[in-house]
């Protein structure tokens, strides 16, 4: 390795433990927030911003969690060289993954701040008609989520991303490829231009 593919590597590493890290925030945050009284007796309007700012800063963890994953990909080959739509293509499911789960994230988020911001405690919560339903499948949703991150973090570290020659070849093999098809059968086929 040269040194500056080891600056580039240590790089990378730093990006995928800072991934890791904030993905276990936000798994402890959703193991949290909806079952831990961070209010307890207390009910004045100052205690209860707590739920707020917990509320805010699994926000944050989770836009930042999608700016790493961008980070990663603005490393690669293909981010460089502006082929946006093929790295996309590379990892359609967890872009998709990533507005669906901060929304829905946001949306039970707010139900639930709205309602502890009354005089609901942590008990009540889960007796709210349909939180029950929408907390089981954001914790399913978050599941994916944090497989996805990690699967698209993992496949990240491929060096086939950082490579001009490997995209270049699969560029050309893929043009040759569909621009014509083998006719015939046995060795002597003949190759006929699609149009």
């Amino acid at each position: 390795m040269t040194r500056g593919e080891r600056g580039t590597h240590r790089w990378f590493l730093v990006k995928v433990f800072f991934m890791v890290l904030l993905c276990l925030c936000d798994l402890g945050l959703n193991s949290s927030l909806e079952f831990d009284d961070f209010v307890g007796s207390n009910t004045d309007d100052d205690a209860k911003n707590i739920l707020v700012l917990m509320f805010g800063l699994q926000m944050v963890i989770q836009i930042s969690i999608f700016l790493t994953l961008f980070l990663m990909m603005g490393d690669t080959y293909l981010f460089r060289v502006g082929l946006l739509g093929v790295l996309a293509k590379q990892f359609t499911g967890v872009l998709l993954l990533h507005p669906l789960y901060i929304g829905y994230t946001m949306a039970l988020g707010g139900y639930r701040v709205t309602e502890m911001h009354g005089d609901t405690t942590v008990a009540e919560l889960w007796t709210l008609p349909g939180f029950t339903p929408l907390s089981v499948i954001h914790k399913i949703v978050a599941a994916v989520y944090y497989v996805a991150n990690l699967r698209s973090t993992i496949k990240l570290g491929s060096p086939l991303f950082y490579n001009k020659d490997a995209w270049v070849n699969l560029y050309y093999d893929s043009n040759r490829d569909s621009a014509t098809i083998e006719q015939g059968g046995g060795g002597g086929g003949r190759r006929r231009k699609m149009v």
